[in-house]
């Protein structure tokens, strides 16, 4: 991604203050990728394990650390730059909690409950 960073915006727009927009935001929207991915996986060992109720208090969580980064953007007029860094406060909440519960084990049950 931050090797093609030149290249896959102008893919979708030839606009020159969206591009600049996009210079600025991508290497942060780069860097979030690696984090998605396990975001993502630890989603679905722990969605395949029936650990639903762990998963919906931690995203609520997550939601409010988001949310309060996003009334922040808002108060301090950060535009699309705060509701990124909103969305990455949101990836790295819910990966530490992710990460605390798969290596604590909690979520391991063998047999039928």
């Amino acid at each position: 991604m931050l090797a093609l960073a030149d290249v896959l915006p102008r893919i979708f727009t030839s606009d020159a203050s969206v591009l600049e927009e996009a210079a600025i935001l991508w290497p942060l929207f780069a860097l979030m990728q690696p984090l998605n991915g396990a975001v993502f996986a630890l989603d679905g060992i722990l969605i395949g394990a029936g650990d639903g109720p762990f998963l919906a208090i931690s995203m609520a969580i997550a939601f409010c650390a988001c949310a309060a980064v996003l009334v922040a953007t808002l108060a301090g007029e950060w535009g699309i730059r705060g509701v990124w860094a909103a969305l990455v406060v949101l990836i790295l909440v819910r990966l530490v909690a992710m990460l605390g519960r798969f290596r604590r084990g909690r979520w391991l049950v063998t047999g039928w409950a």
